[in-house]
């Protein structure tokens, strides 16, 4: 026979299951939220003051909402240890967890609305703080590396403004000398000795003027390299901190996956198992424990709801990772999919097992008859009175025999039809054959007796004359 267990330890299964449940609920929500508060893209330059201040308002109304969850989730957890629940170290244990998760996700949107604060703040004018306001004095180190670098762009902005004062004059020279060259006065057939030895004077200074140009366009193709690098850095930096951005939440979807893999491992786990009970009290735990893991699949539904909506939006954005992203959500979901068949066949067998056990009952209680009915046939009268009274008890079985047949009948063909197809099927067989076989024996013996029991009556009443 199996352990009993008590209605007061089902109710602490039942309340460490949906505790359980609970913090799986608000673990893969906070995992989801803790990778909306942070991406790189609320802070892109088409986002205004205004939008990102909509979008942090929205993430706070929806923390809003989930706080009163999350401090039922701890007030369950505090009611069980206060209680002295036996799982005790696991519910403190995931409390914690719990906890420290919540306010890692709230720190993270403080965070968030800081460097959005800081963002809106660099495009206003810069106050000046007043020696009074300052929290500390900086440092000699620090005003050495701050006055080094404004030496150096001050050094470059000369270099520019020489630059300039240089190309200034050369474009002034050019733009003559193209004037003089662009002039008609050359088809005039009058003064062409003086005008040729002009031409060539303008000529030899344009050549002496080649190697300043020549520089120039150097420069300028350096620049426009230099120009060219420079959107490919930018382009490249841009990438990256996408790229970054959905590593970080690439992690908590990866995290939140493992936790659905290990769950379904545990549940087709139970729903593969082949215990079924070792009798009627165990198979009714048993029933009322694939009554709660039911319920907690159906509530795992929205988890998974969770799983394909943050992949969908990680294929709207192009993630990186995105096929082994889409690989592991439809893993996920084919799995939990497929908890429906194991649930339904694993439901069946334990019904099929209550059933068998309920049988098994009845059989037990028609084998406690016959065994009652066997101890009176096996008795032996020592004169006519007690022969005279076997005789009576003995019909009186054989009477209560015809009354009792068709109760053992039905036991009977109600063990025969429940072994077709059931995986106690051997044991249903041997248990209705015993059942037969001792009950056509007790119609044996107690014809047998009676007969006998007549007998030595007949002989006793022969010696008695």
């Amino acid at each position: 026979m199996g352990e009993i267990v008590s209605p007061k330890e089902v109710a602490a299964q039942e309340q460490f299951a949906e505790f359980q449940h609970l913090c799986d609920q608000m673990m893969f929500w906070i995992n989801y939220k803790e990778v909306i508060v942070w991406p790189e893209d609320l802070k892109t330059e088409h986002d205004s003051q205004v939008i990102l201040k909509q979008k942090y308002v929205k993430f706070n109304e929806e923390v809003a909402a989930q706080e009163g969850h999350f401090n039922d989730v701890m007030k369950l957890a505090d009611l069980l240890i206060e209680g002295n629940h036996p799982e005790d170290i696991v519910i403190r244990r995931r409390r914690e967890e719990l906890k420290q998760s919540w306010q890692r996700m709230r720190k993270l949107a403080l965070k968030r609305q800081m460097l959005g604060q800081e963002e809106l703040a660099s495009t206003q004018p810069i106050e000046v703080v007043q020696p009074d306001e300052a929290k500390k004095l900086p440092s000699i180190q620090s005003v050495a590396t701050e006055a080094k670098l404004l030496r150096g762009l001050l050094e470059d902005f000369l270099r520019l403004e020489q630059f300039e004062k240089d190309c200034h004059p050369t474009k002034t020279w050019i733009n003559e000398t193209i004037g003089m060259m662009s002039d008609d006065d050359h088809l005039s057939p009058t003064n062409l000795n003086a005008k040729m030895e002009n031409h060539k004077k303008l000529e030899e200074d344009v050549m002496s003027r080649k190697n300043r140009v020549e520089v120039l366009v150097k420069i300028q193709a350096h620049l426009t390299d230099v120009l060219k690098l420079w959107e490919v850095l930018l382009a490249a930096t841009e990438l990256k901190s996408i790229h970054m951005s959905q590593a970080w939440q690439l992690e908590k979807f990866n995290h939140g996956i493992d936790n659905m893999t290990a769950w379904l491992a545990e549940v087709e786990a139970t729903l593969s198992s082949q215990e079924f009970g070792s009798d009627l009290a165990s198979v009714e735990l048993l029933t009322k424990e694939h009554t709660l893991l039911e319920r907690d699949i159906k509530t795992h539904k929205d988890i998974i709801d969770i799983i394909v909506t943050a992949a969908q939006q990680f294929s709207e954005c192009g993630h990186f990772d995105l096929k082994s992203i889409l690989s592991k959500k439809e893993a996920v979901v084919k799995r939990f999919d497929g908890l429906t068949p194991l649930l339904a066949e694993r439901q069946r067998k334990l019904g099929d097992s209550l059933k068998a056990y309920q049988l098994f009952h009845e059989i037990e209680v028609e084998e406690d008859w016959i065994a009652k009915k066997h101890e009176v046939i096996a008795g032996r009268g020592k004169d006519i009175d007690t022969v005279r009274a076997l005789i009576k008890e003995t019909q009186a079985i054989l009477q209560a025999m015809q009354v009792h047949d068709p109760d053992v009948q039905r036991v009977i063909q109600a063990g025969q039809k429940l072994a077709k197809g059931h995986h106690l099927a051997e044991e249903i067989n041997g248990r209705i054959q015993k059942l037969s076989e001792h009950w056509a024996n007790l119609k044996e013996r107690a014809f047998e007796r009676k007969q006998s029991n007549q007998l030595v009556l007949l002989f006793l009443f022969q010696i008695k004359d």
